[in-house]
C-alpha cells in the first residue's frame, strides 16, 4: 500500500506483523479468557482497551513504512522516539535534488521559491564536482529537501503519533502524512484503528 503525499513525497506500508487478532490474543492472555473469544466480544474488547488506555496489547501489531518527506517533516517525525528509523544518509548519498513546494504560492513567491532551491542544488553539485565531501556539501541544502527513511513502529506508539500529528495544531505537512498512514493501517486492523479514530471524536 502506498500513498503519494505533498508534491513529491510518499508513504508506503512495506510490511506488517499481526492485526486485530494479535491485539485480542495478547489482551486475553491477561485475563486467561482466550476461550471467551467471539467476533463481537473481541470487538468490544478492543474498544475497551482503547477507551481505558490499556495500550500494551497493541504492541503486538507492528508496521514498517517507507517514507519520503521534506527534512523539516522528518525532524518533527523523529521526535517520536518509540520506533526505529533508518534514514538515507547524505553523508554517503548524493541528494536527488527534489524539494517541497506548497500549493498555491503567489506567482512572485513561487518564482523565488524555485530560484532559491535550484541555485542551492546547483551550488551543491558544484561543490561536489570541485572536491568538497558530500558530508560537508550537504550543509547548504534547504530544509525542504526530500529525505527517505524506513520507520518501524508498534500500533500503540503509532496511535500516539497519529493523535498528535493529526491534530489541528500540528503542521499541515505532517498532518497529510498522518492521515495517509491512518488510511493504510485501517485496512490492516480495521477494528483497532476504527476504535482509535472514534476515540478522537
Amino acid at each position: 500500500m502506498r500513498k503519494n503525499v505533498l508534491n513529491a513525497g510518499h508513504v508506503e506500508l512495506v510490511e506488517y506483523l499481526g492485526g486485530d487478532k494479535a491485539v485480542v490474543r495478547n489482551a486475553r492472555r491477561c485475563w486467561r479468557s482466550e476461550d471467551r473469544s467471539s467476533e463481537e466480544s473481541d470487538k468490544n474488547l478492543i474498544h475497551h482497551l482503547i477507551n481505558k488506555g490499556h495500550k500494551t496489547p497493541f504492541e503486538a501489531l507492528v508496521f514498517t513504512f517507507d517514507v519520503k518527506c521534506p527534512i523539516f517533516v522528518a525532524r518533527q517525525w523523529m521526535r517520536h522516539r518509540i520506533g526505529s528509523y533508518s534514514e538515507e544518509s547524505l553523508r554517503y548519498c548524493v541528494t536527488e535534488g527534489e524539494y517541497y513546494k506548497p500549493d498555491d504560492l503567489p506567482e512572485e513567491i513561487n518564482r523565488h521559491w524555485d530560484r532559491v532551491h535550484l541555485y542551492t542544488f546547483d551550488m551543491y553539485d558544484y561543490f561536489l564536482e570541485n572536491g568538497l565531501s558530500k558530508e560537508q556539501a550537504r550543509s547548504i541544502l534547504p530544509l525542504g529537501t526530500y529525505t527517505k527513511f524506513y520507520w518501524t513502529v508498534n500500533a500503540s506508539s503509532l496511535m500516539n503519533f497519529l493523535k498528535l500529528r493529526m491534530d489541528k495544531a500540528a503542521q499541515k505537512e505532517i498532518r497529510a502524512y498522518a492521515f495517509a498512514i491512518l488510511d493504510m493501517v485501517k485496512e490492516v486492523a480495521p477494528i483497532t484503528f476504527g476504535a482509535f479514530e472514534e476515540s478522537l471524536e
